[in-house]
């Protein structure tokens, strides 16, 4: 029977241990939809199982969405070694995000997670050491007389004085300790790669609203532009009017037309001064602080030929919210076995010494030190019940961080899926309005030949100005959506975002 209690204690140990953390694998796309080529059939078969730590196994995918006759996005599997809003080139903008990512109140919240992250795991490291506290105390007290048999009369009232060290220090045998400070080292981790994704989301944001507010611009000079064409073509038909060549019907025509244009301004001049509101914000100032020369004069950017997206592996391995949500589930992971050594006794060395004397005066002298040491065991004998609880607890709280980690997984290819499709069908539908803007300027300026020949009345010329005027607009603002689906790629990929 005594030889069992060895092996007993040995297999209960065994049974309490927790298996050694793994990266959790999530089986994405070998590659994009958007960047598949319809001519690859061998890899419709294959998939790619990929983690935070590595690639195994492969299986493909279907091809990309086209329209014919337009020119689709062309996209790289390599990964840029710069931030994007350097590579276009936009001085302006990359003033106004370096600034955001210094100044913004969003990014010093994420560094104070960070800091108290790191100052709660310190806290846990001291458990791995000793604990020594300085005591001291006076009392007066008076003894019962049940306390001291064979006593007949009361003890009188007595001063008592004490002073001195407690010591405490728990051997971490069976890894308790060491699993909860690493917990809390990975939640560290897990707040370094949140604050990454906080920097991300800003500098995506910033650039957003960036190039809606060049967009809006651009929409207002070609709205002012137009209107001044417009004053020309009323001027023109009242002039005809008084001439008798004209008519009242072509005069009020092309007034409406004038009135119309200019009821657009007002709109995207508030969109302006709106987007230069939420900018001041995104750099951590008031709005309407935001001097004038920040921002200056310019125009959307020119965009990139070829865009720089990584793979779906890549994604998973760099961009920062799948980085954290794979560090909460290890930190999970270390919690459940620090749950799980509580069913095992713990092994503290306690010490204690001092000196107790029944006046202050005599602390110190001969016979009035104390010293207590010893080895002390505990054990949960009683109290398996709560030990068990709160493993159930880690384990939900591990269960419930592997779903959040498959999930950001899902949620990071679907939004780069998305964003990459739209970028592709964006930039095919800026080409084709760029053509409609040619054609329609062409049969504006035909329609205005044909009526000074005589050939064709003034409604007609109305129709192509206004057509003209609606392409323009189609263009402008295809321009900025184009531009903002750019930036919701760089952002999905996060792969992208070298960002200290």
């Amino acid at each position: 029977m005594r030889n069992l209690l060895p092996l007993a204690l040995a297999a209960f140990i065994a049974a309490c241990s927790a298996p050694a953390y793994q990266p959790p694998s999530v089986r994405v796309a070998p590659s994009y939809n958007a960047t598949a080529r319809s001519a690859s059939t061998a890899s419709r078969d294959s998939v790619v199982t990929a983690s935070p730590t590595g690639v195994t196994q492969r299986a493909g995918s279907s091809g990309p969405i086209t329209t014919p006759g337009a020119e689709p996005a062309q996209y790289s599997a390599e990964v840029s070694a710069a931030p994007f809003w350097r590579d276009l080139g936009d001085t302006t903008l990359a003033h106004l995000i370096e600034e955001a990512l210094r100044t913004s109140v969003d990014v010093d919240a994420a560094e104070a997670r960070v800091t108290g992250a790191r100052a709660t795991r310190r806290v846990s490291a001291f458990s791995l050491g000793p604990t020594i506290t300085a005591v001291g105390s006076a009392t007066r007290q008076r003894a019962s007389i049940a306390q001291v048999p064979g006593l007949t009369s009361q003890l009188p009232q007595q001063n008592l004085y004490d002073m001195g060290f407690d010591a405490s220090w728990e051997l971490d045998v069976f890894g308790r300790v060491n699993r909860t400070v690493g917990a809390y080292s990975t939640l560290a981790a897990s707040a370094e790669h949140s604050l990454k994704d906080v920097q991300v989301t800003l500098a995506a944001e910033v650039a957003r609203t960036y190039f809606e507010m060049r967009g809006a611009e651009q929409q207002l000079a070609v709205a002012r532009r137009n209107a001044e064409n417009q004053r020309h073509t009323v001027s023109l038909t009242e002039d005809r009017l008084a001439a008798g060549r004209g008519t009242a019907f072509d005069t009020e025509r092309a007034k409406s037309v004038l009135q119309l244009t200019l009821a657009a301004i007002p709109n995207i001049e508030s969109q302006i001064a709106a987007d230069r509101n939420r900018i001041a914000t995104l750099v951590g100032r008031a709005p309407n602080t935001l001097s004038a020369g920040w921002l200056g004069a310019g125009a959307l950017p020119t965009l990139p030929d070829t865009v720089r997206i990584g793979s779906p592996e890549q994604l998973v391995r760099q961009r920062p919210d799948v980085l954290s949500a794979e560090r909460q589930l290890a930190a999970q992971s270390q919690f459940v076995g620090a749950a799980q050594a509580e069913y095992l006794p713990k092994i503290t060395l306690a010490a204690s010494a001092g000196y107790t004397a029944t006046s202050f005066d005599a602390i110190s002298r001969r016979g009035t030190s104390r010293v207590v040491a010893g080895p002390v065991i505990t054990f949960p004998f009683l109290d398996l019940g709560r030990v068990r609880a709160n493993v159930d607890v880690a384990h939900a709280h591990e269960d419930e961080a592997k779903a959040q980690y498959n999930a950001t997984v899902l949620r990071a290819v679907e939004e780069t899926e998305t964003a990459l499709v739209t970028y592709d069908r964006a930039h095919a539908r800026l080409a084709l309005l760029g053509e409609a803007v040619r054609a329609s300027s062409r049969a504006w300026e035909l329609a205005q030949q044909r009526f000074d020949a005589g050939l064709t009345d003034f409604l007609q010329v109305l129709d192509a100005q206004r057509t003209l005027l609606d392409a323009e607009n189609q263009l402008a603002a295809a321009h900025t959506q184009a531009a903002t689906a750019l930036v919701a790629v760089y952002k999905a990929t996060g792969g992208t975002w070298p960002i200290n």
